[in-house]
């Protein structure tokens, strides 16, 4: 029983854990927005009254605001994915739900107000994991399954199936939410009752008690917090020249709710998990300014009962510390106003003039620090040695998946599909036979020196006509299982070439594409030891994202053999399909290639700073920045802008044969 709860925790854990990295790029992006934002009104108040200013700030609120919507929807798809349900299935049920909570029985709310209210509600967080186990518990019952006929369509079947236990489920958690609404309203004003009489202090305890809480679930506690009780109550003055909000911002939100800018500390400390150091790496220029989404988001903080422990506790002992320390005459203050985005010590002293409080917050971190300690440790050791779980429980849903995936195709559609692929295939391969394959080389250009610092060979064909065409060919040939014939040729043809080249006194790298599957096979290991291993260190392996997702450890594997002999590797394509921000704090290769897909957004101010963030990142990871299809002068200046070490694209030339593109290279060092 105890490995099967173990085995449940972790799948949760997983689960919440995707759905909130799913979502790391917008949260990065919403925290920049609210951090300048933040900065001009402080430095440049005076822009407030701007068009711009007012775009920005708009804009910022209606992101926070769509927040748990975007949530559920994450939510809803991973725990479909890992509990092997319906995601559309789920996803509707769970906005069913949140729209049943917010139907008035008056029509006196504007449209508009009505889906604000419903898409800021904080129960969309909680809502799809309730949903997601119900349903799942729900379907076993078998009684409810009425299809029972064999003839039918599997897909369709299992749909229909889920019909019944989609009533019941959606019955459930809106009753059990609306009883618990209830429930904690009642809670809420109970508390609010007793607080009256207990002062400001009082109010200080229940809301840190309650913001802390809130962010446990995955609700924004302090937005939630001031939207119930509104502003004003954070200007109350417990102690002398210092507000609620300025107790908060000193004692207790250091590097944001929870203290955690001593978790930061603590991660780098004691940690060596390399997701959680990454992360913590990321939040780090946030938590300066007191922004902690990334951090609670990412590891996450929220739903870990891991963490969720000294999260919550740790801010209670330092209110009640600092609290302490002012009763007893330690602490005084000056009453000058510190804005919530000013960096921990600086904060403590504009507040009070005095070392004495910018020591004392320090040692509250120091102390903060040394107990988050444990409970890293304790983090790390339960996220360590999971590989082979983590391993099962992928292959399984892969499994699943594919067995959804066949139910739904209908067998005379699967049989026509498949004839005429292989009619397809016979034609591409008699094209090909008939003509001859080629290797141009089309320049990589350091954007520091504008110089050639390597080449990208892509594979052509040369028709029986003449014509030099892109390999169309390439995925027919997968499919059909001849990919090694193609990589033989491309590893052969390279080591050729660099072997010429050598012989004329020019050494350029060269990179080269590999199908996923069979750069983890030992015959292609050794054909490229080999053919190119003398010259390793001219060789860079452009590798899909899609390898990474086959099996990470056997790529893992394979990088170190091939490293070994001096071989590099990149990371192609970044931004097309899979792009996840966890794979880049798992993998170990040299450089990240930027797809021209997302350059293409370029041109909207959200695809900009979405570039630019994650070039940043990447940056931030170690990686060195390759973009590719760079067509324009602008593009090339926007890249350089963002942080991109080298470009290739028809900017500065097509791929070209071996030749011409020794001479371009030359032609570029002269000038």
């Amino acid at each position: 029983m105890l490995g099967v709860w173990q085995s449940s925790e972790r799948i949760f854990l997983i689960t919440v854990k995707e759905s909130f990295v799913a979502l790391i790029p917008f949260i990065v992006v919403n925290s920049s927005l609210s951090l300048i934002l933040a900065l001009v009104d402080v430095w440049k108040p005076v822009w407030q009254q701007s068009d711009n200013y007012i775009w920005f700030s708009q804009f910022s609120v209606n992101l926070h605001a769509f927040f748990p919507f975007l949530v559920l929807l994450s939510l809803s798809i991973h725990f479909a994915k890992y509990l092997n349900l319906s995601p559309v299935v789920l996803a509707s049920l769970s906005i069913g739900t949140l729209i049943s909570l917010h139907v008035h029985p008056i029509d006196t709310i504007e449209v508009f107000d009505h889906f604000s209210e419903m898409l800021t509600d904080p129960w969309a967080v909680v809502i799809p994991i309730f949903m997601a186990y119900t349903l799942k518990k729900v379907s076993f019952i078998k009684s409810l399954n009425f299809i029972k006929t064999s003839n039918l369509n599997g897909y369709l079947k299992l749909h229909l199936n889920l019909l019944v236990p989609m009533v019941i489920s959606f019955f459930v958690v809106t009753i059990f939410i609306l009883i618990s609404s209830y429930f904690l309203e009642y809670i809420i004003e109970f508390s609010l009752s007793y607080l009256k009489e207990a002062g400001s202090y009082g109010l200080v305890i229940f809301r840190v008690i309650t913001t802390h809480l809130l962010w446990s679930v995955g609700v924004h506690g302090d937005i939630a917090f001031n939207l119930f009780m509104g502003t004003d109550h954070g200007l109350l003055e417990p102690f002398k020249n210092l507000s609620i909000n300025q107790f908060m911002d000193i004692f207790i939100l250091f590097g944001g709710s929870g203290g955690t800018m001593a978790l930061i500390i603590a991660i780098f400390i004691s940690s060596k998990d390399n997701g959680s150091l990454n992360v913590a790496k990321i939040a780090l220029p946030f938590s300066f300014f007191n922004i902690n989404e990334i951090l609670i988001y990412g590891l996450p903080i929220t739903f870990n009962p891991k963490l969720i422990i000294p999260f919550v506790l740790l801010p209670c002992m330092n209110m009640f510390l600092g609290y302490f320390a002012i009763s007893w005459g330690l602490l005084t203050f000056s009453g000058h106003s510190v804005t919530w985005i000013t960096p921990p010590l600086l904060n403590a002293y504009i507040a009070s003039e005095n070392f004495t409080v910018v020591a004392f917050q320090a040692g509250l971190i120091g102390l903060n620090v040394m107990l988050y300690l444990p409970f890293v440790r304790r983090f790390e050791v339960l996220n360590t040695g999971n590989s082979l779980f983590d391993n099962v429980l992928e292959h399984k849903i892969q499994l699943q998946t594919e067995f959804a995936r066949i139910s739904e195709l209908n067998y005379v559609q699967k049989q026509s599909e498949e004839l005429a692929a292989d009619n397809k295939l016979q034609k591409t391969i008699q094209e090909v036979l008939s003509g001859e394959l080629l290797l141009h080389y089309q320049p990589k250009i350091c954007l520091d020196t504008n110089e050639v610092i390597g080449f990208e060979a892509l594979l052509r064909l040369r028709m029986d006509s003449g014509k030099i065409v892109g390999p169309y060919f390439i995925k027919e040939f997968d499919d059909a299982g001849f990919a090694n014939l193609i990589d033989n040729f491309v590893i052969k043809t390279v080591a050729e070439d660099l072997l010429k080249w050598h012989g004329e006194g020019f050494n350029p790298k060269v990179s080269i594409n590999l199908n996923p599957n069979n750069i983890l096979e030992k015959q292609t290991q050794n054909l490229l030891i080999d053919m190119l291993g003398s010259m390793a260190h001219n060789v860079e392996i452009e590798l899909l994202e899609s390898a990474f997702m086959l099996d990470l450890k056997r790529v893992e594997e394979t990088i170190d053999l091939l490293s070994s002999y001096g071989f590099s590797f990149v990371l192609d394509d970044f931004g097309t399909g899979f792009s996840s921000l966890s794979l880049l704090s798992k993998i170990r290769v040299n450089g990240v290639k930027l797809d021209r897909s997302i350059l293409e957004h370029t041109v909207d101010p959200k695809g900009q700073t979405l570039y630019k963030h994650t070039c940043m990142l990447c940056k931030s990871l170690g990686f060195n920045l390759i973009a590719e299809g760079v067509e324009t002068k602008e593009e090339a200046d926007f890249v350089r802008q963002a942080g991109v070490d080298c470009i290739q694209g028809w900017l500065y030339s097509k791929a070209m044969p071996m030749q011409e593109a020794k001479k371009y290279a030359q032609s570029i060092e002269t000038h």
